[in-house]
């Protein structure tokens, strides 16, 4: 080691040693993530504090690793703890209302005792666990009798359509992705957002929210930026406005979008920065390094294809 490294190394040790902080990279190393169907670069620095999602009101939950006899025995635990009245949601208990077997997979159904407060109304909670290379997956919707069918088609869909993947990785197939789970299915009615946070500044946050409405669905709303303060902006091809305020704190923030047509799928995208420490904008992420992953996130940001 020469002598600027050997200075280099001991100058950044004595950094952590004095102030517990690491300084950011000025190089602005990023690493890409898949965030629902969009690809976001996120400086290497930051964690995933927050990362999760439903597509047409249905919760994806990874059990963990196992086979077709933890399934099994996953299922059976499950129906078991309902059927002894040992499963408490919300303080109220909960009344097992059967099972059925739907293309392949066992349907779940029960629906929280809310007698205390009158008649026990819809709609019921219907769960199934899916088992997909080597991980079990916790599918949770709803049911009703007037959108039973949707409701079923939904968790087929997704059932069928689920599939184990790593955080760093990035499936080369259309569909969305969840923290560890990546979903091969066309744009449906989608909330996905995840949260990135600076490890030793906890104060420092990065968030995306996306919503997507599939072609000929509901429209969005964007009342937000209508009318409201803040400067055009166009990220990932998709026009909107975003407002940069940084007084005593630095708060980022953009929203952009498009309504779905009867061709195209509809997309919201919320982004946010913000820095709340009382000292914002000083080490390890000065107000200089704010801007930059600012202008790198909305720059580089694409709709995954």
């Amino acid at each position: 080691m020469n002598f600027k490294a050997l200075a280099a190394l001991v100058t950044g040790l004595l950094i952590l040693m004095t102030t517990g902080h690491t300084v950011m990279a000025k190089t602005m190393e990023t690493k890409t993530y898949c965030v629902g169907r969009l690809l976001i670069d996120v400086p290497t620095e930051f964690e995933v504090m927050d990362f999760g999602g439903s597509i047409n009101g249905l919760k994806i939950e990874r059990v963990g690793a196992g086979n077709e006899k933890d399934l099994q025995n996953r299922i059976a635990d499950r129906i078991q703890a309902l059927e002894d009245k040992k499963v408490i949601e919300g303080g109220d208990p909960v009344i097992f209302l059967g099972t059925d077997e739907v293309g392949g997979f066992t349907i779940i159904k029960h629906i929280l005792d809310t007698s205390i407060m009158g008649q026990i109304t819809e709609p019921w909670t219907e769960e199934a666990y899916v088992l997909s290379d080597g991980v079990i997956f916790h599918l949770i919707g709803t049911g009703t009798k007037d959108k039973l069918d949707f409701y079923r088609e939904n968790m087929l869909s997704v059932a069928n359509a689920i599939h184990p993947r790593e955080l760093n990785e990035i499936p080369s197939e259309p569909g969305f992705c969840l923290k560890d789970a990546f979903v091969a299915l066309p744009p449906g009615n989608e909330n996905i957002g995840a949260s990135f946070i600076y490890p030793t500044e906890r104060s420092i946050l990065l968030r995306i929210s996306t919503v997507v409405r599939e072609p000929g669905g509901r429209t969005l709303d964007f009342s937000a930026i209508e009318g409201a303060d803040g400067d055009p902006v166009n990220i990932a091809g998709l026009k909107g406005k975003e407002l940069r305020l940084q007084n005593k704190e630095i708060n980022l923030s953009a929203m952009v979008g498009q309504q779905p047509t009867k061709s195209m799928a509809g997309y919201k995208i919320t982004l946010e920065y913000s820095d709340s420490r009382d000292d914002a904008g000083s080490e390890p992420v000065t107000g200089e390094d704010a801007k930059n992953i600012w202008e790198k996130l909305i720059k580089d940001m694409d709709i995954k294809r």
